[in-house]
Parts: C-alpha cells; sequence; structure tokens
C-alpha cells in the first residue's frame, strides 16, 4: 500500500569519495519523484565543499562534512569558494 505525504533523505558515508581539488564535496539536487515513478529533475543545483583538504585518518569533522552549520565555524571557511559553494553552472 502506497504511503503518501513521506519523505526520504539517502545518504551514505563514501570512504573513498571523490574530491574537488583535493577536498570532499557534496550534489545538491532536488527532484520530484510522482506516484508514477516519474522523475523531475530541477536543473540548477550545486556542490558544498569542505574547507579542508581530505584525509581518511582526519580527526577534524570539517574534513569529512560540508554541511554549513559545521563549516562556517572554520577559519577556511570560504577561501575557496564564495560560502564553500558551488553553482553547476561553473563546470
Amino acid at each position: 500500500m502506497p504511503v503518501s505525504n513521506t519523505c526520504w533523505v539517502l545518504q551514505k558515508y563514501i570512504e573513498k569519495p571523490l574530491l574537488y581539488k583535493s577536498r570532499k564535496f557534496d550534489i545538491r539536487v532536488w527532484t520530484v519523484l510522482t506516484n508514477d515513478f516519474e522523475i523531475y529533475l530541477y536543473k540548477d543545483g550545486y556542490l558544498r565543499t569542505s574547507s579542508d583538504e581530505y584525509s581518511a585518518s582526519a580527526k577534524n569533522n570539517q574534513v569529512h562534512l560540508t554541511n554549513q552549520c559545521l563549516q562556517n565555524k572554520s577559519e577556511q571557511y570560504s577561501k575557496h569558494e564564495e560560502g564553500n559553494t558551488l553553482s553547476y553552472a561553473q563546470f
């Protein structure tokens, strides 16, 4: 039986991530999945980057997590990109 008005967030920590200029990033994209399993993709997404270079052994959360509430506490915040954010249009 289908459940209506349900939201899901899917994520997995990637142990060997792709990097952007030696830093982790996540991809933010908005989609809609209809009851008929049609997928609609909003064309204007963005990448959020970490402030520090990636190292699997780093204990610093700002290396591993890209969320703004954590990144904006770093002295390196916005050093590489304004607000640690890159629009798809830049690629």
